[in-house]
């Protein structure tokens, strides 16, 4: 698997992409196949956060439930 870095992407530019995938998520259908990567990316971006702030993924507002 290739390794983003988005050590240059600041906390505001990750934090309009998590409200994009919000977004793209609250429009898909509960059985899209779409999902899946939307979710793993807002995941993803949860993880960079929390990692930047000290918190955990799951603490911070707005995570995605499974």
């Amino acid at each position: 698997m290739r390794e983003h870095d988005v050590a240059a992407v600041t906390g505001r530019e990750l934090e309009q992409a998590r409200r994009d995938l919000a977004a793209s998520l609250a429009l898909a259908r509960a059985d899209s196949p779409a999902r899946v990567p939307i979710l793993a990316q807002i995941t993803a971006i949860d993880a960079e956060l929390a990692g930047r702030s000290g918190a955990r993924p799951d603490e911070l507002p707005g995570s995605p439930s499974p």
